[in-house]
Order: C-alpha cells, then sequence, then structure tokens
C-alpha cells in the first residue's frame, strides 16, 4: 500500500542496515496546525498505531489521534515539526500522555520506541501474547511498562491475529494440495468429473481465504476486546507494570514529565 494510492501493495521497507523498518516518513510542506498532517501520518503509519500496531480496521470504537513524541509541554518547538508526530491510538497516546525521560534515563535507553527511526524487532520480541523486552532492552522494556503494551484488549488482538495466520496458512496448503492432485492417473471415466469437483473446490476455498480476515476484523471490533471485566490476574498484572516504572524512575532520579516540576 503506497501513499499516493492506498489500494497498490507494495513490500516492508528497510533500512539501510537491513532491519525492517515499515514507517518511512513523506516529504510535507510545513503547517502552522499540527492537526493537518493527520492524513500524511495515517499513509506513513500504514493506518496503525505507531506503538501497539493495532490498525483501524481492529479498533472497533478506538479513536486514532495525532501524538506528539516530544510532548508539547517539553518541547513546544517541535509542536507543528512532522517528524515529531507519530498515528497513535487512544489507549496507547493517554498512556504515553507528557511521558519525557529526562537526561540520565535516556543516555542509558530508557525512551519511548520510535517506529520511524528503528525497527520493532530491535527491541520486542512476543511470546505466545506477551510482549517483550528483546535480550534486555531497556526501549523496550520503558515503552512496554509506559503504554502498557500487554494489557488484555492487545492480549486479545494477537490471539486473533494468530488465529487469522493460522487459518490462511490452513487454506492455502488446501489449495495447493487440490491444485497439485495428479488428475491425469485417474481412469479416463471420472477424469472429467474429478476435474469439475476439484475447481467447484478452489473456489469455495478462495471465498473462504477471501473472507477469513473479514470475519476475524470484525470478530475482533467486537466488544470480546474489552469487556470490562477486570480478574485477579490482571489486576497483579498492573501492580507490576507501575512498580516497574517506579524502580526505572528512582534509578534515574528527575522530571519524567514534560511539565515542570
Amino acid at each position: 500500500m503506497t501513499k499516493d494510492n492506498p489500494g497498490e501493495i507494495q513490500p516492508p521497507f528497510s533500512s539501510d542496515d537491513g532491519k525492517s523498518l515499515i514507517v518511512q516518513r513523506s516529504t510535507v510542506e510545513a503547517q502552522t496546525d499540527y492537526r493537518k498532517y493527520k492524513n500524511y501520518l495515517r499513509a506513513d503509519f500504514w493506518f496503525s498505531c505507531a506503538y501497539c500496531t493495532m490498525c483501524e480496521s481492529e479498533a472497533g470504537g478506538h479513536r486514532f489521534t495525532i501524538d506528539h513524541y516530544e510532548p508539547r509541554s517539553a518541547r513546544p518547538d517541535l509542536e507543528t515539526v512532522y517528524e515529531n508526530l507519530f498515528y497513535a491510538c487512544d489507549a496507547c497516546n493517554e498512556r504515553k500522555g507528557d511521558r519525557c525521560p529526562p537526561a540520565s534515563a535516556r543516555a542509558v535507553g530508557y525512551r519511548i520506541f520510535r517506529s520511524d527511526q528503528e525497527a520493532r524487532t530491535e527491541h520486542f520480541e512476543q511470546k505466545g501474547i506477551r510482549l517483550e523486552a528483546k535480550g534486555g532492552s531497556k526501549v523496550g522494556d520503558y515503552t512496554i511498562n509506559a503504554l502498557d503494551l500487554n494489557r488484555g484488549e492487545l492480549r486479545q488482538l494477537r490471539t486473533l491475529r494468530r488465529r487469522l495466520w493460522e487459518a490462511e496458512v490452513a487454506v492455502s496448503h488446501g489449495i495447493m494440495a487440490l491444485r497439485s492432485f495428479p488428475i491425469d492417473r485417474l481412469p479416463s471415466h471420472v477424469k472429467g468429473a474429478a476435474l469439475r469437483a476439484i475447481n467447484e473446490m478452489l473456489d469455495v476455498v478462495g471465498d473462504v481465504e477471501a473472507n477469513v480476515e473479514k470475519v476475524l476484523a470484525n470478530y475482533a471490533m467486537s466488544a470480546v476486546l474489552e469487556d470490562g471485566t477486570v480478574t485477579q490476574e490482571e489486576l497483579e498484572r498492573r501492580k507490576v507494570r507501575v512498580q516497574r516504572l517506579r524502580d526505572i524512575q528512582k534509578e534515574h532520579p528527575g522530571n519524567w514529565r514534560g511539565r515542570k516540576a
């Protein structure tokens, strides 16, 4: 999918070091109101949240907004600078707020991940339906906890994505098996009937393949992502997350918010 033609599919971009780098910034005309950049940001970030990767079609009731990577309260001079703007879902944007790690913390890696400058695989790895910091990455550690990237709706979304992938693989294998069926080995009097049956099955499988993503996307947009239920396990997870953020801030005393202390 390109910025000029959203219907055209292109392979992922790569950074100079060969690592996957999906986001490519457009060259845009400077604006005095950052909100005028929204359509450019939507395309540059592939209609997905820069932080949790939830896309618009999966978001259901979630709104997408413009996030200032360096908060306006800390860097008002960057308010309308395009390179400081990110496309983000409301949930991530609200959690990020005006977080602005002090220089001492940034120097050792405690900062929010930038999907426009670094590959996600450098800092994150998915284990089951949980996201973890890869190789002890401080960027990954801080981003996961600051933005709560293992919140319930994201774990559910990863489950749905995994089911979609498994369904697509199964369907693809079915198509390959049918297409490679050795018709010429059948007796001549049944070849025609077998060929017609296989073609009919391929049509059915093709319909399934075309609609499986739509079905699961609709499921993803249902209330199952946020049913309001908070389990004891979820409460414990939240406590661990908050404590981890406190520990990081104790390691590097200072103002961790954009507003003045």
